[in-house]
């Protein structure tokens, strides 16, 4: 039977690892768009939003797998991430891919992503 063994102080990492998933935008804004797209592997997601304005994240799909289709007027499904430097830390069943938007201004908003496999 095999065994996986860890160094001790090691990371614990059972599959892909690189590190530097980052994922940089510094265009959001009131249409909807694609962030992240699906990663089996993916352990945690962090959301970090240093702009001016609020972003809306959610997901692609709901529990029963039917698309998610929110708007400024319509925010079922979302998680709300403050402006100036407020952040989502999502762990688990996070795998799926990850939509985002601002609630006001013409865009130029900034969003910092940062995805771990461990």
């Amino acid at each position: 039977m095999p065994q996986i063994a860890f160094l001790a102080g090691g990371s614990g990492a059972v599959g892909p690892t690189s590190g530097g998933k980052i994922h940089a935008y510094n265009n959001l804004g009131t249409t909807p768009q694609q962030l992240v797209g699906g990663n089996p592997q993916r352990v945690s997601i962090t959301f970090h939003n240093p702009g001016q304005v609020d972003v809306m994240i959610y997901p692609g799909a709901d529990f029963q797998g039917n698309p998610l289709n929110p708007s400024s007027v319509a925010l079922g499904g979302c998680f709300r991430i403050p402006s100036v430097n407020g952040y989502l830390v999502i762990t688990g069943e996070c795998q799926q891919s990850w939509f985002g938007f601002t609630l006001a201004g013409p865009g130029g908003n900034p969003l910092s992503i940062m995805e771990s496999n461990i």
